[in-house]
């Protein structure tokens, strides 16, 4: 079902929202250099939704990142032409440290490692002194690991590679150095 009002892509106008402020019109190719799935989207002939359910939309969003977003929040802006552009998107760092999804950037990935290496160091030290505690502290090791872990699945996602790739011999260099892919990818949106 894509757009059918009689009228090319190109010549659709459309407009999106963000908290409560309208912007547009936009043609197609604007439109999508400042949306996400989830921002309100509208067009004539359907109503206020995310543009991933927009027939038209879709092949530009990845599904698994889509987000509902309550549709009825929309409030009108004074000004329909405005210019502003807020990010819909707050790329946070350490936003979710033990989660394997989403992608992150080389310097977040550079910092995990290093507060990786400095703890398991530091855990290594302790445990070696002895102590009634060492069975604690061992146990210490597990999220310290599935942190590690998870920290290096989403910068292989940033590259556009399964989480498995930090296991072959050497990769942890190339996600050191190498850099992620600059749009959208299987994994989600840049984190850029």
């Amino acid at each position: 079902m894509a757009i059918q009002l009689g009228k090319k892509e190109e010549q659709v106008q459309y407009f999106y929202s963000i908290d409560g402020k309208q912007f547009g019109p936009y043609d197609l190719s604007i439109l999508l250099s400042k949306i996400d799935s989830t921002t309100l989207v509208w067009r004539e002939g359907i109503e206020w939704t995310n543009a991933s359910n927009i027939e038209e939309l879709k092949k530009f969003f990845n599904k698994k990142n889509d987000i509902p977003v309550n549709s009825t929040s929309f409030q009108s802006s004074n000004n329909e032409n405005e210019e502003e552009f807020i990010s819909p998107i707050q790329n946070k760092m350490f936003a979710a440290p033990f989660s394997f999804d989403g992608r992150i950037r080389r310097t977040e990935y550079c910092i995990s490692i290093t507060v990786f290496y400095f703890l398991y160091i530091a855990l290594a030290a302790t445990l070696l002194k002895g102590g009634s505690s060492s069975g604690i502290f061992g146990l210490a090791y597990i999220p310290l690991i599935w942190f590690s872990l998870a920290q290096g699945a989403k910068r292989c996602h940033d590259r556009n590679n399964s989480g498995w790739f930090q296991l072959v011999p050497f990769y942890i260099f190339w996600m050191l150095f190498a850099e992620g892919d600059l749009d959208s990818n299987n994994f989600g949106n840049s984190p850029k």
